[in-house]
């Protein structure tokens, strides 16, 4: 089946609702008019593409899955209005141009790397596709948590240098010259001394997420690190690891944010806009129960940087239950994400929720969403409910006997989430067994 983003499919005239700039620094303006011909994922490198043919001319732009601009999972209806299908697009009309010469291989900078603990590398090294301007080998080599966009902060857990950097290249996919390239970014030293005191982060980008959903749902196993971890040698770091794993196998993620991280400091002033979810994160981890509510909804949005840390402070007020189900019952998809945060990481959720879930998926809409074949207008709502209920194993006979039946209704309506029910089902129908993945909560 062709990959779908939001509304978007291939081989269909699209619209060019407001002003872009892909990774590659190309700008499309509003009104510009295109034929889709291309779109997917790259797990790999956390990409979304889309091929675009217009004028005769066929391009791919790319776009960070995480970015918080510009065309991106769930914000494609921004940017683009579907026309008509294209069922034999033609060939273009004139031959493209040849694409120009790639830039040179990356090399290493003129200085050995010997490694910038306290300090930074000079503006704009190129460090290859290293992440980090140190000479230790690259397995010691973690991103900090929290980075997201543009811009990247890595440390060495040998030697303890930290460096912020922006990285380029292409994929080759049409270009047969794959490369990439990673350049260092000069920081206010308050601001590289103060990043320092994050925690560091392994992710586990393979593995499984149930069923392609919102970026904002999707949750990797994570092993944190402390902010001051260093291991000499990569067996220290093996058994540090194993050491870390057991310890965070019972802890959520907010536990495990604040047991790893040594930020004692507000937000200095210089911090880049590109690293802004630093701050909104340090934010969220002065909250308490007693904290305005408004601020403590406003920081458990998904897209928040400190979701997991806020919905855990809000878990501990007297009216935590209501909250997720005002949420969850809400028409807005911000106050549902809201609900679903809170819910997502009760150790022992309330057992009222399965009834008001069971309730919920009752109430779905089965109107046909525009423009999506075999899709309703509720898919987003149905499935952040089903996620809840497979992340919180809801196996209670009530629970399966509704679910079987949602499949039932769905069958003539949304294929996509037929599916999904079929794979929670299967999940709450075997045996519980121990989870042996990193901690993912």
């Amino acid at each position: 089946m062709a990959c779908t983003i939001d509304h978007l499919r291939v081989d269909h005239r699209i619209t060019v609702l407001r002003d872009f700039t892909d990774l590659a620094g190309v700008t499309i303006r509003a009104g510009e008019s295109a034929v889709l011909f291309d779109l997917g994922l790259d797990t790999k490198s956390m990409e979304i593409w889309l091929g675009l043919e217009r004028n005769g001319v066929r391009q791919q732009h790319r776009f960070a899955l995480r970015a918080t601009d510009g065309p991106r999972n769930g914000r494609m209806r921004d940017y683009f209005e579907m026309g008509d299908p294209v069922d034999d697009p033609p060939a273009p009309v004139r031959a493209a141009k040849p694409p120009p010469p790639p830039p040179p291989r990356p090399r290493r900078s003129l200085f050995e790397l010997l490694g910038f603990a306290s300090k930074q590398a000079p503006a704009d090294t190129s460090l290859g596709e290293r992440r980090v301007a140190c000479d230790c080998d690259t397995a010691f080599h973690r991103d900090l948590y929290g980075t997201r966009g543009e811009l990247t902060v890595a440390a060495c857990l040998r030697c303890g240098t930290l460096t912020c950097s922006r990285s380029f290249g292409d994929d080759g996919r049409f270009t047969g010259d794959a490369w990439q390239e990673v350049r260092t970014v000069t920081l206010p030293d308050r601001v590289h001394r103060w990043l320092a005191g994050w925690p560091r982060v392994k992710i586990d980008y393979a593995a499984h997420n149930r069923w392609p959903m919102s970026a904002d749902l999707v949750r990797y196993p994570t092993l944190f690190y402390p902010a001051d971890t260093r291991c000499a040698d990569l067996a220290r770091l093996a058994e540090a690891e194993a050491h870390l794993a057991r310890e965070q196998a019972g802890r959520s993620r907010a536990q495990c944010v604040r047991w790893t991280h040594r930020v004692s400091a507000s937000p200095p002033e210089g911090l880049p806009e590109p690293l802004r979810g630093y701050a909104m994160l340090w934010e969220a981890l002065q909250l308490g129960p007693d904290s305005a509510l408004s601020d403590l909804l406003h920081h458990a949005q998904l897209r928040s940087p400190g979701s997991d840390i806020a919905a855990e402070v809000i878990r501990e007020r007297a009216d935590a239950f209501e909250l997720i189900v005002d949420g969850l019952r809400s028409a807005d998809p911000s106050r549902q994400g809201v609900g679903f945060a809170i819910a997502r990481d009760g150790s022992l959720p309330d057992p009222r929720l399965a009834s008001v879930l069971i309730e919920l998926l009752g109430t779905l809409s089965f109107e046909p969403l525009p423009d999506v074949p075999q899709a309703i207008a509720s898919r987003g709502r149905c499935a952040l409910l089903l996620l809840l209920i497979a992340d919180l194993q809801m196996r209670t006979p009530e629970m399966l006997a509704t679910l079987r039946a949602l499949m039932r209704k769905l069958a003539r309506h949304d294929a996509f989430l037929v599916d999904c029910v079929r794979i929670v089902l299967r999940e709450l129908e075997s045996p519980p067994a121990g989870d042996a993945r990193m901690p993912a909560k």
